[in-house]
């Protein structure tokens, strides 16, 4: 539900609520006011009607029988009743009836021919009056009794009158709520239309704003909204103005830190690169010179081994400076089939036989993957190694093992070097992260581009202090 719909209910609902509010209020205040009316009416017609009776008592000297009360009021009764608009009842003080004035003709109208005991009781008691209500079929009637008494104060007999109270239909709440139905119904209407022109003004302002910062580039040179009403979407577009503009600025300092952390990244993962070959190139440089110093037998194939392995990390040089130079344009990789047992070998064969081993469990291997880039994810599961084992202190050489396991093949690198803690081998493989004092933690994630790249997937099996082990899983080619 929409805005706009929301208001224009929820303004709907609060007229809806206000208008029954007074409808209720109205009605309750006229019961209440039909009650009261009653209420006075029969107090002036009994005090009428006792004065009436007084009247006639006075007249008869103030003192009659009971057999007097009938013969005196059976001419009369019917005169009072009519001029009061009651039915009038005597009674005796034992409660039995003397005379009416209701109609024998109509049953309803009957009195009791007895009054009831706890009416006189009740009179006996307060010596005043006594009301009561009845309902007799639909209609409420009232039935008040007094004690008429001589001008001594002596109990002559007892009057009833019967009071049919003015319904509250013919008392005005009908004619009340004729009148008030209109009056309610153009209310009603008058408040949907102002809640129809309440809710576009409200949703107008912001259906356009809407509109104005779908249009809005952040970047462009038009930034600003305009809003010609100094109100609170007035306010929000100033707000919103106001952000847009931290936004441009933020934007723009981003995309320039962003170009600049860019460049900061290629290069300090070409130097990355770059320092994996180099360090085993040195190593047999210095080894091939303490070879030829030594006058070594072997020193022609020591050499003719050297020259080839150095070729391949000098072409794996290669293509990282082409890859820098090209920097967007990076060079895809170029799949073929690799025998994996020379590519390990030319990794680990510039660290010499004392620092690594290649154990070939299984021979003539081939993989489909990029030669070079396979070298290079070798170069820094070795270098790491390594820095593993200086930093234990071992000297245990790194182990190599290449094996298939069904239709993969399998490469592990195995030290026995500080190992790495628990906490840390869910991390292993993100970029910038180290578990060294130096480096920059590119290593192991280009690793596992490079092992992805060829259909395959590396993990590692550590623990702590006692080594670890990364294991590549390479699909055969041809499998």
């Amino acid at each position: 539900m929409g805005l706009r719909i929301r208001i224009f209910l929820g303004m709907l609902v609060v007229v809806l609520v206000a208008l029954a509010s007074t409808a209720i209020v109205a009605y309750d205040y006229s019961q209440q006011q039909e009650v009261a009316y009653n209420n006075q009416r029969l107090l002036r017609k009994e005090a009428a009607l006792a004065r009436s009776l007084d009247y006639v008592i006075a007249r008869q000297g103030g003192l009659l029988s009971e057999d007097s009360v009938s013969i005196l009021f059976t001419d009369h009764i019917c005169e009072l009743a009519d001029v009061h608009g009651l039915i009038l009842s005597l009674y005796r003080l034992d409660g039995l009836l003397i005379t009416t004035s209701a109609p024998f003709s109509n049953e309803d109208l009957q009195p009791d021919m007895t009054l009831r005991e706890e009416i006189r009781n009740e009179l006996k008691l307060k010596g005043d009056r006594v009301v009561s209500q009845e309902t007799l079929g639909p209609n409420q009637i009232t039935r008040v009794h007094w004690l008429v008494t001589s001008e001594l104060g002596k109990p002559l007999f007892i009057a009833s009158a019967r009071y049919n109270p003015r319904p509250l239909t013919q008392g005005g709440i009908r004619p009340f709520l004729n009148r008030l139905a209109p009056v309610y119904l153009f209310l009603f209407l008058g408040a949907m239309l102002i809640a129809y022109l309440t809710v576009q003004s409200i949703v107008r302002p912001l259906f356009r704003l809407k509109v104005e910062m779908a249009k809005v580039d952040p970047l462009g040179n038009s930034t600003k909204l305009e809003h010609s009403w100094n109100d609170e979407v007035g306010k929000l577009v100033d707000q919103y103005n106001e952000l847009l503009s931290k936004l441009r600025e933020s934007l723009i300092r981003r995309a320039k830190d962003e170009r600049e952390g860019a460049w900061r990244e290629m290069a300090q993962q070409v130097a990355h690169e770059i320092k994996n070959p180099l360090t085993p190139l040195r190593l047999g440089i210095q080894q091939l010179e303490r070879a030829w110093n030594d006058g070594a037998s072997d020193f022609p194939s020591r050499l003719k081994k050297f020259t080839s392995t150095a070729i391949s990390q000098i072409d794996v040089l290669a293509g990282i400076a082409e890859d820098f130079a090209l920097l967007a344009v990076v060079r895809e990789p170029e799949i073929i089939s690799v025998d994996l047992s020379d590519v390990v070998n030319k990794a680990a064969g510039l660290y010499g036989e004392e620092s690594v081993i290649v154990d070939e469990k299984t021979k003539g291997i081939y993989v489909e993957g990029d030669s070079s880039r396979l070298i290079r994810a070798f170069n820094n599961l070795i270098a790491n190694a390594l820095d593993s084992m200086y930093e234990a202190k071992s000297k245990t050489p790194i182990r190599v093992e290449v094996s298939e396991d069904g239709k993969y093949a399998v490469v592990k690198v195995i030290d026995q070097g500080v190992g790495i803690s628990v906490e840390k081998l869910d991390r292993i493989f993100e970029p910038r992260f180290t578990t060294k004092t130096h480096g920059l933690g590119l290593g192991l994630a280009m690793v596992k581009s490079i092992v992805e790249q060829s259909k395959g997937d590396v993990y590692v099996e550590s623990v702590e202090g006692k080594g670890a082990t990364f294991i590549i899983k390479l699909l055969q080619a041809g499998r």
